[in-house]
C-alpha cells in the first residue's frame, strides 16, 4: 500500500514511466487513463485464468460479485474483446447466486466492497506517486504541461506524495487549467444566449465536458485497451 519509500529505485520509475508518458499524450487526466487501462486487464486476467481459483471465488462470494460500474465494465470486455467468452462470467457468479440464495435464508454479515474498486484506488495511488516523483524532472514537467493535465481526485492522490517544489510547481499548473476553464465555461454561457451571434471556439464548446472530468474524473463509454494485453 502507497506510500513508498522515498527512497524507491530508478528502476521502478523506469518501470512506469512508459505507462505515464504514453498517458501523457492521450486526452484527459492521465493517471484516470491508466487506472481505466489497469481495470481492464485486471478483468482479462480474472476471466481467463482464475475463475477456476478457490480464492476468487471465496472473494466474489464475500463482495456477492462487482460494483454496478465494474460489472458494467466486465460485459464490455468480454462483448468487445475476441477470444473471450461469457462462461468464465457465468462460472464467477454461479457462485455468487448460491451464496446469495444462502444469505436470504441464513443472513449472514455485510457484504465486502467490490474488489476492482479496491484496486482501482491503489493503481491510482501507485501511479499518482510515480508520477510525482517523475515531475521533479524539468522534461516531465513540460511534457505536463502539453498534456490536458491531472483531474481534481488524483491531484489530491498526487500531492501527499510530492516534494514540496514539486507541489507547488503542480498547484499552480491546475489554478491555471481553472482559471482557463473559468473563462470558457463563462464563454459558453454567454454565446449560447438568444442575443449573441458569436461562434463558439473548440475550448468554449468542450469546456462543460472538461468540468466534467476535470472535477469528478474520467469515464470511458469504451475499452482502452487493445487485445494485446
Amino acid at each position: 500500500m502507497w506510500p513508498f519509500n522515498r527512497k524507491t529505485q530508478a528502476e521502478e520509475l523506469a518501470l512506469f514511466s512508459g505507462a505515464l508518458r504514453r498517458a501523457l499524450g492521450h486526452p484527459g487526466c492521465p493517471v484516470c487513463r491508466l487506472v481505466r487501462e489497469s481495470e481492464e486487464r485486471w478483468i482479462w486476467t480474472l476471466l481467463y485464468e482464475y475463475t477456476g481459483d478457490p480464492r476468487t471465488h471465496a472473494t466474489f462470494s464475500r463482495t456477492l460479485g462487482l460494483c454496478s460500474y465494474h460489472a458494467w465494465l466486465m460485459r464490455r470486455v468480454v462483448e468487445g474483446r475476441r477470444l473471450m467468452t461469457p462462461s468464465g462470467v457465468a462460472r464467477l457468479y454461479e457462485t455468487v447466486v448460491r451464496e446469495l440464495k444462502s444469505q436470504l435464508a441464513f443472513p449472514r454479515r455485510k457484504r465486502d466492497g467490490c474488489p476492482l474498486c479496491s484496486y482501482a484506488v491503489q493503481t491510482g495511488e501507485r501511479q499518482a506517486y510515480f508520477l510525482a516523483r517523475l515531475l521533479e524532472g524539468e522534461e516531465w514537467r513540460t511534457a505536463f504541461s502539453r498534456s490536458q493535465g491531472l483531474c481534481w481526485p488524483h491531484l489530491r492522490a498526487l500531492l501527499p506524495h510530492a516534494a514540496r517544489e514539486v507541489r507547488g510547481w503542480v498547484i499552480r499548473d491546475f489554478t491555471r487549467r481553472l482559471e482557463s476553464l473559468e473563462r470558457d465555461l463563462a464563454e459558453l454561457q454567454r454565446k449560447q444566449r438568444y442575443d449573441v451571434c458569436e461562434g463558439l471556439t473548440p475550448g468554449e464548446a468542450g469546456s462543460w465536458r472538461e468540468a466534467l472530468w476535470r472535477l469528478g474524473g474520467m469515464y470511458y463509454d469504451r475499452l482502452v485497451v487493445g487485445d494485446d494485453v
